[in-house]
C-alpha cells in the first residue's frame, strides 16, 4: 500500500517530467502539506530517491531523456515563472467545471496541474491545449474548429458560429502579454483577440494569467481593461500601483504569497 510519503513523492515526480525543476514552496502549495513536510519526506526515506533537493528547488536525478531515433513533436516551451500559476490556477478548477483555455503557452502545464480526480470539461482553439486536455483521465475536451495556422498551432475560423456562442464557460483562462494600467491587458497575436473576446463575453468567472515581468508592457492587440477581469494570478506580488488598480476595478489578486482563499 502506498504511503503518504511515496504518493508526495510519486507526484513530484510526475511533475518533473514536464519541467525541469520546481520550487520547494511551490511543491508544498501543490501538494497541500507544509515546505518542512516535504524536506521530510527526502531525509526519512532510506531507499535512493530519483529526486535531489538544490538550492531550495527539487529536480530530477538523471532525468530520462527520449531515444534520439524517435520523432518529438513541435511544442512550444513555456516560461519557468509560468509554473507558480499553473498551480494557482489549476487549483481553481472545480468538479464538474466547463473551463476555457486560451492559446497562451502555459495553458497545457495548467492543465497538467489539474488532479487527475476531477471531472471537467475543457473548451480551447489550440491544439496543444487540446492535446493537453485528451491527457487527462477525466476531462473532456472541445475543440473550436476551422482553419489550422501553423505559426501559432490554432484553429480559427471568425466567419462562422463557434461552440462558445452556445455555451458559457464557469471558467475562463486567458493569457497576456502585457498589462498596463492605462492601455489594460494586451496580447501579441491578433489572430487570437477574436476567441479571447468571445471567451470572457461569454465566462462567468474571467481568470488573468500575467508574470510580473509582463506588467508596464504594452503588446499590440487590446484583449479587455484589467477591471475587467475577475481573478489576477501572478507569479510575485504586484508591483508599483497595480494592488490599488485591481482593489478599485474589484479584481482578485493571487500570488504564491497570498493568502490562501482560493474560492473555487
Amino acid at each position: 500500500m502506498e504511503t503518504k510519503q511515496k504518493e508526495r513523492i510519486r507526484r513530484l515526480v510526475e511533475l518533473l517530467k514536464k519541467t525541469d525543476r520546481i520550487h520547494l514552496k511551490d511543491a508544498a502549495r501543490m501538494l497541500e502539506v507544509s515546505v518542512m513536510t516535504i524536506r521530510r519526506d527526502f531525509s526519512q526515506d532510506d531507499e535512493p530517491l530519483p529526486l535531489a533537493l538544490l538550492g531550495g528547488y527539487i529536480v530530477m536525478v538523471n532525468k530520462p531523456t527520449a531515444p534520439a531515433a524517435a520523432p518529438q513533436p513541435t511544442v512550444r516551451t513555456h516560461h519557468r515563472d509560468d509554473l507558480p500559476i499553473a498551480i494557482l490556477a489549476a487549483g481553481l478548477v472545480s468538479e464538474n467545471d466547463l473551463v476555457f483555455f486560451d492559446n497562451g503557452p502555459e495553458m497545457p502545464l495548467v492543465i497538467s496541474m489539474i488532479p487527475d480526480d476531477i471531472t471537467f470539461t475543457g473548451i480551447c482553439y489550440s491544439h496543444q491545449v487540446f492535446v493537453a486536455l485528451t491527457a487527462k483521465p477525466n476531462a473532456t475536451a472541445m475543440l473550436c474548429g476551422g482553419t489550422w495556422r501553423a505559426k501559432s498551432d490554432a484553429f480559427y475560423d471568425p466567419n462562422n458560429p463557434s461552440l462558445l456562442d452556445s455555451l458559457n464557460p464557469r471558467k475562463v483562462f486567458i493569457s497576456a502579454s502585457g498589462v498596463h494600467e492605462h492601455h489594460g491587458v494586451t496580447w501579441f497575436n491578433l489572430d487570437d483577440l477574436p476567441m479571447k473576446r468571445k471567451a470572457m463575453a461569454h465566462g462567468m468567472r474571467k481568470i488573468l494569467l500575467a508574470r510580473y515581468a509582463l506588467f508596464d508592457e504594452v503588446a499590440p492587440a487590446s484583449i479587455a481593461p484589467l477591471s475587467g477581469f475577475d481573478v489576477l494570478i501572478s507569479d510575485r506580488p504586484l508591483p508599483a500601483e497595480y494592488p490599488a488598480h485591481c482593489r478599485n476595478g474589484f479584481v482578485k489578486v493571487i500570488t504564491p504569497d497570498s493568502e490562501n482563499e482560493q474560492a473555487r
